[in-house]
């Protein structure tokens, strides 16, 4: 397994625009953000930096579908790589796995150096150095509750580009099952009576979705003339944070599920 994601590696930096794009568009906003809180009308402190980077948790989900594009970038169409991988004697299990395992280490990787890009320039150009340590340590446990996530998300992704042989259409899934499904099941779990089987489920499917713990139950839907005003506040992620147990057990639970899945059906494709 080892091998293969050092394999997995060397491909992605074969094809390093990617993985540069990525890194650029995450520390380019920690720079804007820390600029943001240096300069007027903010005049921040480190508090507040890692405190915004905190709040931005969710955009957590959406990076690692895109580390998973980037470790899965040869699966399309005639997937010719896994064709050649199945030659040598490569299972299905080790060729999903590895390329997985590749995903949640590049997420890991790009969320230590945001953070220690963070901290530079906290060092560097924001006051209040002296409440740094408990910033830090309430920063490490967010971002520890919310991995578990992000490494569900990875998961989905892959699952579905390995299920449906596209990318963007798995791109297409995910972003509807968050943007949509997610805010229809909390407008249902609000309005259906509690008690009955179709509560139950539509409660059931709300609880184990991904999002639901960034927004840790803080959502408001109101009926208006015009339909439906669903209001979601992603500030309850950082003042009332989720169980950390719950996070672990939540985003256990989707990788299995996925990984299972996705497993299954390469079992029974044939490559070609």
């Amino acid at each position: 397994m080892g091998n293969l994601i050092r394999a997995e590696f060397y491909r992605i930096r074969c094809q390093r625009w990617g993985v540069l794009a990525l890194a650029g568009v995450l520390l380019g906003g920690v720079l804007l953000l820390a600029a943001a809180c240096a300069l007027p009308p903010q005049r921040g402190d480190a508090a507040l930096l890692f405190q915004t980077i905190e709040y931005s948790a969710i955009l957590g989900m959406f990076f690692a579908m895109l580390c998973a594009d980037l470790a899965s970038a040869r699966v399309n169409g005639k997937q010719v790589l896994l064709k050649n991988e199945a030659v040598f004697g490569i299972s299905r299990w080790q060729m999903y796995l590895s390329r997985l395992c590749t995903a949640v280490l590049l997420g890991i990787a790009l969320v230590l150096t945001m953070t220690l890009l963070a901290l530079v320039l906290t060092l560097l150009f924001l006051p209040g150095l002296g409440e740094l340590p408990g910033v830090l340590s309430q920063y490490a446990l967010l971002m520890f509750t919310a991995l578990p996530l992000w490494m569900a998300s990875a998961g989905l992704f892959l699952c579905l580009k390995f299920v449906c042989r596209s990318g963007a259409m798995a791109g297409f899934l995910q972003a509807a099952y968050y943007f949509i499904g997610f805010p229809i099941l909390g407008a249902v779990v609000t309005s259906v009576p509690r008690g009955g089987g179709e509560g139950f489920l539509s409660s059931l499917l709300y609880n184990l979705h991904p999002m639901t713990p960034f927004w840790n139950g803080d959502m408001v839907v109101e009926h208006i003339s015009t339909g439906v005003s669903i209001t979601m506040d992603p500030e309850s992620f950082v003042d009332a944070p989720p169980p950390l147990l719950h996070c672990w057990a939540l985003g256990a639970v989707w990788l299995i599920a996925s990984s299972a899945l996705a497993v299954w059906v390469l079992q029974r494709r044939e490559l070609r």
